[in-house]
């Protein structure tokens, strides 16, 4: 009897011995790090959900003015390889057909290098400036020809002064280089220096150029030939760039507002409409800090 009492009284002291080992664990801190562990997933999981979700895919179809060429191509290439699902379309066709396109809703984004028309036609759009362009007056590299005034440079693209020696260059017929019909740096150069809207009083004579590129290359393959075109986009090793009322092109007399002959550059959509979620990153990506830089990184002012 003493045997199992004994024996009894062991085991009730063992179990009185785990008990208060268990009581004494951090069953607080168990809990908490229980707890932890489940939010931590429960993010993991969240967060992987939310990515999918919010991922950005899908085709961007954008097209306009020509002058925009350069800088949109950067743009594009920077915000398609941020967002690998995301392809923005770009046809360079100038602005009037970019601002055709996005009324008729053919483009989601159009591109334009002018301001929008006040006389109704072309109601129905937002213009969102993102960069400020200069206008460069080109010559032949051969030209001697160093400043040009508003009022030589109306004169010369009207047909009233026909040879550069009436401007102080050498006695040879001026080859005049415009932009076609519709273009928005045709608009906005014809507006700056005078000319009827549209520039059409442009002498009938003028070489035609549809983008800027050609303009640079006729004038950069004619010894008396004279054009204009967005400065981002000169050659110095293909044109010569002229002063205007006195002043050089340059990002500095750009930014100083000394330098007048200077347009903006704009993303068009359509009022009210919603932009699908890839067009309005586009959009947003523009107007970032980092879609600036590369504004600034290609000859331009960043509007912001």
């Amino acid at each position: 009897m003493r045997k199992i009492t004994g024996l009894l009284l062991a085991v009730l002291m063992l179990t009185a011995l785990f008990t208060g080992c268990a009581s004494d664990e951090p069953s607080s801190a168990a809990s908490d790090n229980s707890t932890a562990d489940i939010v931590s997933q429960d993010s993991g999981e969240s967060s992987t959900e939310s990515s999918e979700d919010t991922a950005l895919s899908g085709i961007v179809k954008t097209g306009g003015s020509t002058s925009v060429e350069k800088v949109m191509n950067a743009l594009i290439f920077q915000f398609q390889a941020d967002n690998g699902d995301v392809t923005v379309e770009y046809e360079p066709n100038g602005s009037g057909d970019g601002i055709k396109n996005t009324i008729s809703g053919l483009y989601e984004i159009g591109h334009s290098s002018r301001e929008l028309k006040t006389d109704g036609s072309e109601d129905g759009l937002d213009a969102v400036s993102y960069a400020i362009d200069g206008i460069a007056i080109v010559v032949n590299s051969g030209n001697g020809v160093e400043d040009l005034t508003t009022q030589q440079l109306a004169d010369i693209y009207t047909g009233a002064v026909t040879n550069w020696s009436e401007v102080g260059g050498n006695d040879a017929a001026i080859t005049v280089v415009t932009r076609e019909e519709g273009s928005g740096t045709r608009d906005a150069f014809a507006e700056i220096i005078g000319l009827e809207a549209g520039g059409s009083n442009i002498v009938a004579s003028a070489s035609v150029a549809d983008s800027t590129g050609a303009i640079q290359t006729q004038v950069s393959e004619n010894p008396n030939a004279i054009g204009y075109m967005s400065f981002s986009d000169v050659d110095p090793a293909a044109v010569k760039t002229v002063k205007y009322e006195g002043v050089e092109i340059s990002t500095d007399t750009l930014k100083d507002n000394t330098y007048l002959l200077k347009r903006e550059f704009y993303l068009l959509v359509k009022t009210g409409a919603a932009l699908t979620p890839p067009a309005q990153a586009f959009m947003d990506f523009v107007m970032s800090d980092a879609g600036q830089q590369v504004v600034a990184d290609n000859s331009l002012l960043p509007i912001k």
